[in-house]
Parts: structure tokens; C-alpha cells; sequence
């Protein structure tokens, strides 16, 4: 049995609050107690606990509900923009882009707001433009009188108070750990009652009536106090603080892995600018530039950028192919194909305008090419969405290229950079591949998750640019597969900036499981 310490001076104040007080609460003990800040407090505490000189008469859990920093700002204009947008539309702005040229919120949150709308079931998109949904709760109306009302009154409210589609939405749109730039916090709290023991009472009295010394001085020396005191003994066998060594972001080391792995199958890496105008990221991908991914919703459009226009010849053919098909074999899509739209500068929405450079570059024949491309959209953000993500890029050339290749290709990789242990492919259709093919894993806990696409490139992609032999094409969702290969069950896990959180996730040596083996959560 260890001999009993001297009490340190935080105990001593914790103690003699409790002795005066009697039991209290943690608040209460911070706000009256003499210790310095919260952090003291909660030291104190754990280290008489642990000495039974306190006792824990009561133990309550609370999760509650705040406005983030995004939410203040929504309060402040008094409705969030998915209640603006829907007065808009219901007043017949039927145009986003039209209803984006009011300023109260960025375009961006006018684009997140449309893309929540949608998604609930209150917008639907026709030939006329947007048009609401009748009779379909305005779940966005509920949250503003169930959640922001109460909050900006200075109500503390309580998340299972709130209604289930409304305690989804503030789920949704809160961090998972800690604060950020968010519209809603979600707090988790434990009051606490203690109380002091007798035998925290008779410490309390002997170190009272004993002068204890913590650290010689030379006064105490000159005076000679110290005679009849005692000494603060010095615990040396305590743990010290743990240093935490600098390391790369565990998605990083994943990232890097994959990259790794596919130079080590003889592929040659793809490169390209964040910054890329349309030609590349879509026209030179035979996608019309009336296709609906191309509104204004779904790509970021940048202000002041040039991005360097495509080689003239180059041009003419896609064009051509866009308006007639000449040259391809097809018919084309039949309108006016618009160069100005063309040229315009966007953050890049997908890694394929990789493959459409290297393509246009004059690549190897027979040759393999990948790229590990970051890409943004607007998206709601939820457990497997995030308005920028990483895709995995590639393509393989050659005389002899087919559709059971590129099965082959998904297959190695859901096992061997997902270690997926159920997979399934689903035909798709995507304007650039045909065939296409979506690749689908198996989460343990979200279910089936969509991987990404692929396909045969189709000859209004590969004539225009030089191309005269089959190209197989994918394009996977690495954030998806980091989060099978990890063990995680939120992709916002890859981005948070909670330290103790990135330093609990497990990374394997080589960071890809095998097929069949089991994750390590």
C-alpha cells in the first residue's frame, strides 16, 4: 500500500470549497472555487477521485445544440438560404442563376441550398426552369422554428428534444468533433455532483495544520520555518506528458501508397492544374454543353483565371464532333456548340480532364497512365460526401484493349486499394463511355457505397484527339475506398482537424488491406 502524498494546492482549494459548500455541481464549483480556470478544476478533481478524498454523488449526460459560426450568420439575416431560395422560387424566379445575383449569400451557399432542396424533395428541375414541390413539408421552415428560434432567444436546447427529420438535419450540417466553421455545434456535456469524504475532511484538517513546503526559498531558509514543516514529496514515478512527434495525415500515407502501388504495375503518372477550363474537364469528353452536371450548381467558376486554350486543330475536331459527329462515326448532339463557354475557367470536377490531355499529348500505344486528382463540386455534405475529394484517374491503351480488361482492373482494385470484400459492378451511362460500368463496395456499416465509373472511351472522345485504338477509362472515388481500407465510417474523418482523432486512426504498414482480410477498426 503506497503511503499517502501531501495534497497539492489545487486539491487543497477543491477540498476547501467542498468542505464550506457541501456537494455542488461542476459548474458550480468553477464559477465559486477559487481555482484558476477549468482546466485546474478538472485536474483536481480527477486526482482526489482517484484518492476517494471526493466522492461522485451524481453523474448526468446532456447533449445540446448550438449555432456554429455559419449559423450566426444565418440568424442575422434572419432565414437560412434554403428558405430563401424557396421564397425566390415560389415568387417565380425560376433560374438559379438569376436567383445567385442576390448577394445575402455567396454563390456557393445559394448552390449548397439548391442542392439540399433537391434532395429533400421541395424543388424539382423542369423545361421551364425550377418549380417547388406542392404539398411537401418544408423541413428547412421546421428547423428554423424548432432549432434557430429557440437558440437566438437564448433557449439551451436539448438534442433529443428536437423531432427526428429536424435532429437529422442539425446531425448533418454539425462537425463530428470539436468546433469549426459549421451552421450548428453539437455539445456533449456531464454534470456532475461531488461532495467531500471524511476522509477527504481529515486530510483537509492535517493539512491545514501543518505547514507544507513545495519549494525552498531563501527566506524560509533565513527564518528558519522550515524546521517544523514538511516537505511535498515528489512523485518521480508519474508518466510525463506524452511528445507527439510530427507524422504525414494518415490519409496521406494512403494516398501516397496508391500511388505507389500503381507505378509499381508500370503505369506512368497523369498531372494537371487544379484550375481548368471547360474544353478539357467536359467538352473535350463529349459532354454537351447542355448537359445538366455542367450548370452552374455543380462546378466552382473562377473569377480572373485563364487557363490556356486547347490547341486550334484540336478544337475544330471537338467541336466538330459536338455539332455533326464528323469524323466520329455519330451523328454529334446537333446545337451550336458555344466557344466562349468553351474557355471558361472552373475548378476541376473531374479527374477524367486528365485522361483528355494525356490522350491529346500523344501517348504511348500500348500505354498505362493514371493520375490521383483532387476535384471539387458543390455537394451536400454528409458521411460520404465532400464538396472536394480525391479521384483516382486512369486509362489503358492498346490494339488489344476490351471491356474485360477493365473489369479485370476494377476487381484488382476494390480488393487490393478498398479491400473491399463485396463488390459488384452495375451498368451506367456516362456522355464520354460505352460501355459503362458503376463499381459498388460493400461499407460493414453504411452499406453499399458507390466506388466510381468507368468504360470504353468512345470514338467521339478518342478521334478528335488522335486516338485510333480502344482506351479503357475510370475514374474511383478514393475518399470512399480510404474510408473501407481505414476502418472509418464518415469521410469527414479524412479531413478533421481534431488531432487526438487523426492519431487514433489506424494505419497499416502498407496502408492496403488484402482481400479477405479483416480491418482493423
Amino acid at each position: 500500500m503506497t503511503e499517502e502524498r501531501d495534497l497539492h494546492p489545487l486539491e487543497k482549494q477543491l477540498l476547501a470549497y467542498l468542505n464550506e459548500n457541501g456537494s455542488s455541481s461542476d459548474s458550480e464549483i468553477i464559477e465559486g472555487s477559487e481555482l484558476p480556470d477549468e482546466g485546474s478544476f478538472r485536474r483536481a478533481s480527477e486526482w482526489l477521485l482517484q484518492r476517494n478524498l471526493i466522492t461522485e454523488v451524481s453523474r448526468t449526460e446532456r447533449v445540446t445544440v448550438e449555432l456554429g459560426s455559419v449559423g450566426i450568420d444565418f440568424g442575422n439575416i434572419g432565414k437560412t438560404p434554403e428558405m430563401a431560395l424557396l421564397e425566390s422560387v415560389k415568387m417565380g424566379v425560376n433560374d438559379l442563376r438569376a436567383i445567385q445575383e442576390d448577394t445575402s449569400f455567396d454563390r456557393g451557399r445559394w448552390g449548397s441550398a439548391f442542392g439540399a432542396c433537391m434532395k429533400a424533395g421541395l424543388l424539382k428541375e423542369t423545361a421551364d426552369g425550377i418549380i417547388p414541390v406542392e404539398n411537401r413539408l418544408n423541413i428547412f421552415e421546421k428547423v428554423w422554428t424548432e432549432v434557430y428560434r429557440p437558440l437566438l432567444d437564448g433557449t439551451e436546447l436539448l438534442l433529443n428534444e428536437l423531432s427526428g427529420d429536424v435532429t437529422e438535419v442539425v446531425n448533418s450540417r454539425s462537425p463530428k468533433r470539436g468546433k469549426s466553421k459549421a451552421e450548428f455545434q453539437i455539445i456533449e456535456q456531464t454534470d456532475r455532483i461531488l461532495d467531500i469524504t471524511k476522509k477527504g475532511e481529515k486530510a483537509l484538517l492535517q493539512d491545514v495544520e501543518t505547514l507544507t513546503i513545495g519549494t525552498l526559498t531563501p527566506k524560509i531558509l533565513a527564518d528558519g520555518s522550515w524546521k517544523n514543516a514538511r516537505f511535498r514529496r515528489y512523485q518521480v514515478d508519474i508518466p510525463p506528458s506524452r511528445i507527439q512527434v510530427g507524422r504525414l495525415h494518415p490519409y496521406r500515407q494512403f494516398l501516397d501508397t496508391v500511388r505507389r502501388r500503381f507505378i509499381a504495375l508500370g503505369f506512368k503518372e497523369m498531372r494537371g492544374s487544379l484550375a481548368e477550363n471547360e474544353f478539357w474537364n467536359n467538352d473535350a469528353l463529349f459532354m454537351p454543353q447542355f448537359h445538366p452536371a455542367r450548370d452552374i450548381h455543380d462546378v466552382y467558376y473562377l473569377d480572373g483565371v485563364t487557363v490556356t486554350p486547347p490547341d486550334p486543330e484540336i478544337e475544330k475536331r471537338v467541336i466538330d464532333a459536338h455539332e455533326t459527329g464528323k469524323g466520329t462515326g455519330g451523328r454529334g448532339w446537333n446545337y451550336t456548340f458555344d466557344r466562349e463557354q468553351s474557355l471558361r475557367a472552373i475548378l476541376r470536377s473531374q479527374g477524367t480532364a486528365l485522361s483528355a490531355r494525356t490522350l491529346a499529348s500523344g501517348p504511348d500505344i500500348p500505354g498505362r497512365y493514371f493520375g490521383i486528382a483532387r476535384c471539387f463540386r458543390y455537394d451536400q455534405v454528409d458521411a460520404t460526401h465532400l464538396p472536394d475529394f480525391f479521384q483516382v484517374e486512369g486509362i489503358v491503351i492498346g490494339d488489344d484493349i476490351n471491356f474485360r480488361h477493365l473489369l479485370g482492373l476494377l476487381k484488382l482494385f476494390a480488393e487490393e486499394i478498398a479491400g473491399a470484400e463485396e463488390y459488384k459492378f452495375l451498368p451506367a451511362y456516362f456522355p464520354f463511355t460505352e460501355p459503362s460500368v458503376e463499381m459498388h463496395i460493400k461499407h460493414p456499416v453504411l452499406g453499399w457505397v458507390e466506388g466510381g465509373g468507368a468504360g470504353l472511351f468512345r470514338p467521339e472522345v478518342c478521334t478528335p484527339l488522335g486516338i485510333d485504338v480502344p482506351v479503357i477509362a475510370w475514374g474511383l472515388g478514393l475518399d470512399r475506398m480510404a474510408m473501407l481500407a481505414m476502418g472509418l465510417s464518415d469521410i469527414r474523418d479524412l479531413v478533421t482537424p481534431d488531432l487526438s482523432r487523426l492519431r487514433e486512426m489506424k494505419v497499416r504498414p502498407d496502408q492496403l488491406l488484402k482481400h479477405g482480410e479483416k480491418q482493423n477498426a
